[in-house]
C-alpha cells in the first residue's frame, strides 16, 4: 500500500470513529429508565415470593441483576396521586394532587423538568396525564406517546415504542430519562368480559395461568368467582412481565443498557377490595427493583423501609443533578444513603377517580401498620373502583348465606376509625388490635408519628384526626368535605373528564390547593 493510500485509510478510520462516537449520547451521564406497572401487588412478582410459579421471569431478571427493596411503599393507593408523588418527590398532601385532576402549580419541580433543564432527553409512554401534575406537557417531555385502548396491552408495541424513543435520544445525542407506564394488570384483566369487548384480549400473555395455579389472597373469601377473577389478574401480571421483557430487549438492542439505571415498581396494590384504594400493606407496598450495571451489586436486597418520595433524590443523584432546595422534600437517595432507613413511611387515599372523598391515612413501621379512616363516621359510604368488579360482587352475592363473608363485607363497608395491625404475624391485616389495652403504647406511638407527618405535609386531614374519637365531629367534617368535593368537581380540570357527571369536562379552571380545604 502506498503512503498516500495508507494516509487515506487512516483518515477514513479516524473520521469513521469520530462519527461513531458522535452518534452516541453522552456516555459520561447515566440514562434513566423507569418502568411502572398498574395495580400489581408487591408479592405477585416471583422475586418477591409470588405464589404462582414462573410468573414474572423478566422482572425477576432485573432483581437478579440489581437490587430488590423488600419494604418499599408508594405514597397513595390510587393511580394519579401515586404517580405524581413519584415524579415530584412530594406527598400528595404537599402538592394538593390528591385526586385525578391537574393542579395549577407549574413551578413545582419534577424529575423530568429538572433533568430536562440539565440537558436530558425526556419521554413518557402511556398515562402521561396521570404522570404529570400540570396539564402543560411541555414542562416535562420531549416525547409523549399514548398507545390505543387495546394496543397498550401489546408487549410488542410497547417494546417498539420504547425502541423509537431510544433511537430519538441517540439522534439528539443526549442522555435520556424515559418513563414507560405498562397498562397491565389494571382492570379489565385478561379474559374479563370488558377485555374481550375492547379487544384487549387480542394480545395474549406468553403463558396462560390456569385456575388451579392460583391461590385466593387471604384477605378475600375463597369463592369460585373470586378465584377466576384472581386467575385473570395473574394472566395480566404475566402479560405485564412480557412487556417488561420487550422494553428491556429494546434497551439492549440500543446498546445503552450498560449505562442505564433501570427502576421498576408498581403504582399500588392489586385491584381488589382491601388492596387498591385502601391503605393496608397490600395497598401501598410495591415491588421496587433497581438495576445499574457496575454501580448496584447484582442480587442484593434492602430490608429497610423505603418510600416512593425517595426516587426523585435517587434519580437526581445518579444524574449528578442537585435536589431542589427546601424542607418540603422528605425523601433520601437510595444509592448510597447517608442516613439509616426511616422508622416510618406513610401512605394515603383521598378520593376515587370521580372525585368522591374517602380519606384514609396509614403509618407503616418495621412491624406495625396504623390506619386512620376519617370517612368511617357511620354515615358516609365508601365508593371505590373495586366495587365495580367481580370479586366485590361475589362477596355481596354470598354474604347473606355466609356469616364470615358478611362480617368481612361489613368490615369493608364500615371499618373502625382506627386500625392497628401486626405485619409480622398478620401481613394481610385481618385482625385489628387498636382496641386492646396490651397495644395501647404502640397505638399511641403510631398516632404521634401520623400527626407529626400531617404537620410536616400540611395535611388537611389533621382537623379530622384531632377529633377522631368524636363521631359527631367526624360527620361534620365529612359533610363539609363532601360538599366541597361536589362544588370543586364543576371547576376542576379533570384528567379523565368522562368520569365526572355534568359539565365538568368543559371547565378549564385549574385546582389550587387551598381551595380544596
Amino acid at each position: 500500500m502506498t503512503f498516500l493510500a495508507r494516509l487515506i485509510a487512516l483518515a477514513i478510520a479516524i473520521f469513521g470513529a469520530t462519527l461513531a462516537v458522535a452518534d452516541q449520547p453522552d456516555a459520561s451521564r447515566v440514562n434513566i429508565l423507569i418502568i411502572t406497572v398498574d395495580d400489581m401487588n408487591w408479592n405477585s412478582v416471583g422475586a418477591f415470593g409470588s405464589p404462582v410459579n414462573d410468573i414474572t421471569p423478566n422482572i425477576d431478571a432485573l432483581a437478579r441483576n440489581g437490587r430488590r427493596f423488600d419494604r418499599a411503599y408508594v405514597t397513595a393507593s390510587n393511580c394519579s396521586p401515586s404517580r405524581v408523588a413519584l415524579q415530584t418527590g412530594l406527598y400528595p398532601q404537599q402538592t394538593g394532587a390528591t385526586g385525578f385532576f391537574y393542579i395549577d402549580d407549574r413551578d413545582t419541580p419534577s424529575i423530568a423538568s429538572e433533568l430536562r433543564r440539565q440537558g436530558y432527553f425526556t419521554g413518557v409512554i402511556n398515562k402521561s396525564d396521570d404522570t404529570n401534575a400540570s396539564p402543560d406537557h411541555r414542562l416535562y417531555w420531549d416525547i409523549r406517546k399514548e398507545l390505543g385502548a387495546a394496543g397498550k396491552y401489546s408487549a410488542r408495541k410497547m417494546g417498539k415504542a420504547s425502541a423509537g424513543f431510544f433511537e430519538a435520544a441517540r439522534t439528539a445525542q443526549k442522555p435520556f430519562y424515559l418513563v414507560v407506564n405498562i397498562a397491565d394488570p389494571h382492570k379489565p384483566n385478561f379474559n374479563d368480559d370488558a377485555a374481550k369487548a375492547s379487544r384487549a384480549d387480542t394480545y395474549l400473555p406468553s403463558r396462560i395461568i390456569a385456575e388451579s395455579e392460583v391461590p385466593v389472597p387471604a384477605f378475600l373469601p375463597d369463592l369460585l368467582g373470586i378465584r377466576r377473577d384472581v386467575r385473570n389478574y395473574f394472566n395480566s401480571v404475566r402479560r405485564a412481565d412480557d412487556t417488561v421483557g420487550e422494553i428491556m430487549a429494546s434497551l439492549r438492542a440500543s446498546g445503552l443498557e450498560e449505562n442505564t439505571l433501570v427502576i421498576f415498581l408498581s403504582d399500588h396494590g392489586m385491584p381488589f377490595p382491601f388492596a387498591k384504594s385502601s391503605v393496608y400493606d397490600n395497598s401501598l407496598k410495591t415491588p421496587l427493583v433497581m438495576q445499574w450495571p457496575g454501580r448496584i451489586t447484582p442480587g442484593s436486597a434492602e430490608a429497610g423501609l423505603v418510600s416512593a418520595v425517595d426516587l426523585m433524590p435517587t434519580v437526581l443523584e445518579a444524574a449528578g443533578v442537585s435536589m431542589p432546595a427546601g424542607p418540603r422534600y422528605l425523601g433520601r437517595s437510595l444509592l448510597a444513603p447517608s442516613s439509616p432507613p426511616p422508622p416510618y413511611v406513610f401512605g394515603s387515599f383521598d378520593e376515587n377517580a370521580r372525585g368522591y372523598p374517602v380519606p384514609m391515612r396509614a403509618t407503616i413501621g418495621q412491624d406495625w401498620l396504623y390506619v386512620f379512616n376519617a370517612w368511617s363516621d357511620g354515615e358516609h359510604a365508601i365508593k371505590n373502583d373495586d366495587m365495580n368488579h367481580q370479586s366485590y360482587r361475589q362477596m355481596v352475592r354470598n354474604a347473606p348465606a355466609d356469616p364470615a363473608i358478611k362480617a368481612r363485607l361489613d368490615y369493608y363497608l364500615g371499618p373502625p376509625v382506627e386500625e392497628l395491625c401486626h405485619l409480622q404475624t398478620d401481613p394481610d391485616c385481618l385482625v385489628n388490635l387498636a382496641g386492646l389495652p396490651a397495644y395501647a403504647g404502640v397505638l399511641e406511638e403510631f398516632r404521634q408519628a401520623m400527626r407529626a407527618q400531617m404537620l410536616r405535609t400540611d395535611d388537611y386531614l389533621l382537623e379530622a384526626f384531632d377529633v377522631r374519637s368524636d363521631q359527631a365531629k367526624l360527620r361534620t367534617f365529612m359533610r363539609r368535605l363532601n360538599d366541597a368535593a361536589q362544588e370543586r368537581a364543576m371547576r376542576l380540570q379533570w384528567k379523565r373528564p368522562d368520569n365526572i357527571a355534568g359539565s365538568a369536562r368543559a371547565n378549564r379552571q385549574l385546582f389550587l390547593k387551598k381551595q380544596n380545604q
